[in-house]
């Protein structure tokens, strides 16, 4: 069953620039280590310059094994992580299809 996967980041007063940047580079690190298509978008309303990931997987296992390699890239310094000070709060959500 096909899958959407998501970040969603909140950025602090200011740091819209940084954390849009963050996104991207995080983005791109993901589709050229794992070559998963990852969209980047900025939410138009709502929370000022809140940013979004976007994957789509094949399954919540092709995600898993993902995540997993991501998880480690990221701990072992291949995969951007964001600066302490750029987001007041996140949050991942796993979408499937209805």
């Amino acid at each position: 069953m096909p899958v959407t996967y998501t970040r969603t980041g909140i950025p602090a007063g200011g740091k819209q620039g940084e954390a849009l940047k963050y996104f991207k580079a995080r983005a791109e690190a993901i589709h050229k280590a794992y070559g998963v298509d990852t969209e980047v978008r900025v939410r138009l309303g709502g929370p000022v310059g809140q940013v979004i990931l976007i994957s789509r997987l094949k399954s919540v296992q092709e995600l898993a094994d993902i995540k997993k390699r991501v998880i480690a890239d990221t701990l072992a310094g291949k995969i951007p992580t964001a600066p302490a000070d750029v987001f007041v709060s996140g949050e991942d959500a796993i979408w499937i299809e209805a």
